[in-house]
């Protein structure tokens, strides 16, 4: 929902951080950033995928799935 809004980058980021601490990684949030996609439209959902970039980046053993 935040996403949704807009401009509520610092928001979403402590959000996505949270996701982290319960178990929903990295795939979980993309999965659900770009199963957004229509609803929110492209340049909230790029948002979104820049966001979980900064806060859960790739790593090593991701790039390798």
């Amino acid at each position: 929902m935040l996403i949704a809004f807009g401009g509520c980058g610092p928001q979403a980021k402590g959000h996505i951080a949270a996701n982290r601490n319960v178990g929903n990684g990295r795939h979980d949030l993309m999965s659900v950033a770009t199963q957004l996609l229509p609803f929110i439209g492209y340049p909230r959902t790029l948002t979104a995928v820049r966001l979980i970039d900064e806060v859960l980046p790739v790593t090593d053993t991701e790039e390798h799935h």
